[in-house]
């Protein structure tokens, strides 16, 4: 599973490579934060499903770049 601890440069470089859109790009952000899936889907907003999917897609774009 993949972990979002990432730093500031390397978040960056993972927008950039992986062509994050912007809500993805946000997800991302707030993860490395250590914002919880419930309060993340609260903000973009989203329901925790789609949230899910969002999630799962993100987690393929950066196992790809890294």
């Amino acid at each position: 599973m993949l972990n979002f601890d990432f730093t500031k440069e390397e978040y960056e470089l993972i927008k950039e490579k992986a062509m994050l859109n912007a809500q993805l790009s946000k997800i991302l952000e707030m993860k490395i934060k250590g914002y919880s899936n419930v309060e993340i889907a609260m903000a973009i907003p989203l329901s925790e499903r789609t949230l899910s999917r969002r999630l799962k897609q993100l987690r393929k774009k950066i196992e790809k770049v890294l």
